[in-house]
C-alpha cells in the first residue's frame, strides 16, 4: 500500500530571540528542554535511521551536499532546544530528500497535548499569488474580513514567513505546489512547528480597498476554532466520489480520494461499486465528454488507482516498472472512449500522481490545472514510524522506491497542458477556473 502520510540556519537561531517578545504558551506535555548532549544524539540517531532505512535519500541531494548539510544541522546545536525548536530545525531535512512521504511530526504526547490544549492562529489562509490572505475568520473578532491579505504575523513580513514554511515542507523531488497545497490546508499548524504557539497574534493587515490597519487576536484551542467555524461557515455537502451530469454530452467525475477506507468510513461509499456504476451510467447515456477531477487526491492505495485506469485507459500501459505492485493493465472491454480531461492540482499527489502519469504516458488525457505534487517518474513509499530517543519526535521513512515511468526524470510531477491557476477574485466568487477552462476546451472542440 502506498498511504500518506534555501536554508537560513541563522534565522533559526534568531527565532528563539524574537519569538519570546509574544509570550508562549505551553508547547507540549513535557515543556522540556533538552540540553545539547540530547539534541546531538538524536540528530545521530536520525541520520542513522535515514541512512539505513530510506532506499532514496541522495536522488535530489548527492551524498557529499547531504552530509555536509547534515554536520551544518549538528553544528548549529550550541545550546539547550524544546521540541519544537529542534522539530523547527530538523525538518529542514524535508527540502533534501525531496520525499513526500518521509517526513518528521512532534512526538504523540505533544501532538495529544495540542488537539486538546494548544493554541493557534484562529484563521483559515491561502497562498495565492505570492501574499497571503483570509478565507475563513474563527476568531471572536468579526470585524476581520473574508479576502484581506495578511502583511506580517507579530512584526514578521509574510514573505519570510512563507520562505520559513516553504523551507521545511516535505515535496517530491524539486515541486512547489504540493508544498503550498499542504500550508493552504494546514498553515496553522505548520506556523505552530516553526514560530511556536503565542499566546496573542498581532496581524498586519490590507483590506480590499488597499488600506493597512492592525489587529490582535488570542490564539485559541482547536475546539474554540471548530465551534467558531460551525457557527460562522455551515458545512458543505461532500462526497467522496461523485457523478455529475452537466448536458447530454458531459459529465465530470470527482475522485476525493483511492482510499478505499476512507471512503467507506467517511462517506458511506464502497469504491468498486461506486466506480462501476459511474462508468455504467457513462455508458449508458452515451457520455462524449468527462472530466475526471482529481484535485486534492493525496492518494491511497495502488489497487483503486489501476481499477480506475482499466476503465480509462485505450492501450495496455504499465502501471510501475517493477516491483509487487507493478502491472500491465489491459483497458477493460467497456472502458470509456470518449474525450477525457483530467483536473489536477497541488493536491493531486502519490497514487494520483502515478494514475495521472498512466494517462499521459498513454497521450489518453489533457490535463488542466497545476502541477501535481507527486512526482511522475519515481516516489518512495511504505513509510516505516520512528521516535528519536529523546525528544520523541516522530518520523516516517520511506522503505521502497516505486518507479513510474523509466527515465531519471526532472524531479516534477504531471504538468497540465492547459494551466489554470484561481487568483483570489475567483476564490472569494467561488469561481472553478480550472473546471471552466475544461468546459471551455470542450466547447471549442
Amino acid at each position: 500500500m502506498l498511504r500518506v502520510y534555501p536554508v537560513y540556519l541563522h534565522f533559526f537561531l534568531f527565532l528563539f530571540n524574537a519569538l519570546c517578545a509574544f509570550g508562549q504558551v505551553q508547547l507540549s506535555a513535557k515543556n522540556q528542554m533538552y540540553p545539547e548532549n540530547q539534541l546531538k544524539t538524536d540528530l545521530q540517531f536520525l541520520r542513522g535511521k535515514l541512512e539505513k532505512i530510506h532506499p532514496g535519500l541522495y536522488r535530489y541531494t548527492p551524498k557529499p551536499a547531504f552530509d555536509i548539510f547534515f554536520d551544518s544541522l549538528y553544528n548549529s546545536i550550541t545550546r539547550p532546544m524544546d521540541e519544537q525548536e529542534f522539530l523547527s530545525l530538523i525538518t529542514l531535512l524535508h527540502a533534501k530528500i525531496g520525499d513526500g512521504h518521509t517526513m518528521f511530526l512532534p512526538s504523540q504526547a505533544t501532538t495529544d497535548y495540542n488537539n486538546s490544549k494548544g493554541r493557534f492562529l484562529p484563521l483559515s489562509l491561502s497562498y495565492i499569488g505570492g501574499k497571503l490572505y483570509i478565507l475563513e475568520n474563527c476568531s471572536p473578532d468579526s470585524s476581520i474580513k473574508k479576502g484581506e491579505e495578511i502583511v506580517s504575523i507579530n512584526g514578521e513580513g509574510i514573505d519570510v514567513v512563507m520562505s520559513q514554511l516553504m523551507a521545511r515542507q516535505i515535496r517530491d523531488g524539486y515541486n512547489q505546489t504540493y508544498p503550498v497545497w499542504i500550508l493552504n490546508h494546514y498553515f496553522t499548524a505548520y506556523y505552530s512547528f516553526v514560530y511556536g504557539q503565542p499566546l496573542q497574534f498581532w496581524l498586519e493587515l490590507r483590506n480590499n480597498n488597499g488600506e493597512l490597519h492592525k489587529k490582535q487576536i488570542a490564539a485559541l484551542t482547536k475546539d474554540s476554532i471548530r465551534l467558531f467555524r460551525q457557527i460562522r461557515y455551515p458545512a458543505i455537502e461532500d462526497h467522496g466520489i461523485a457523478l455529475e451530469k452537466r448536458d447530454s454530452t458531459t459529465s465530470i467525475l470527482t475522485i476525493k480520494s483511492f482510499d478505499p477506507d476512507l471512503l467507506r468510513s467517511l462517506y458511506k461509499q464502497d469504491y468498486k461499486y461506486v466506480i462501476d456504476s459511474a462508468f455504467a451510467a457513462l455508458k449508458r447515456n452515451r457520455t462524449a465528454n468527462l472530466i475526471l477531477d482529481l484535485r486534492d487526491n493525496q492518494g491511497g492505495d495502488f489497487e483503486p488507482g489501476r481499477y480506475l485506469l482499466s476503465y480509462l485507459l485505450i492501450n495496455p500501459t504499465r502501471y510501475l516498472q517493477f516491483g509487487k505492485e507493478a502491472r500491465l493493465i489491459q483497458p477493460r472491454i467497456n472502458h470509456f472512449t470518449g474525450k477525457l480531461f483530467v483536473l489536477i492540482n497541488g493536491g493531486s499527489f502519490s497514487n494520483t500522481a502515478i494514475v495521472s502519469a498512466c494517462l499521459e504516458k498513454d497521450q489518453r488525457a489533457v490535463f488542466v490545472g497545476e502541477e501535481t505534487g507527486g512526482n511522475k517518474y519515481i516516489i518512495s513509499g511504505d513509510a516505516t514510524e520512528i521516535s528519536l530517543p529523546q525528544t520523541q519526535i516522530r518520523g516516517f521513512v520511506s522503505t521502497t522506491t516505486f518507479r513510474i515511468m523509466p527515465g531519471a526524470g526532472n524531479g516534477h510531477g504531471v504538468w497540465p497542458a492547459f494551466p489554470a491557476v484561481p487568483d483570489i477574485t475567483a476564490v472569494l466568487m467561488g469561481r472553478d477556473v480550472a473546471k471552466v477552462r475544461a468546459l471551455k476546451l470542450i466547447s471549442e472542440h
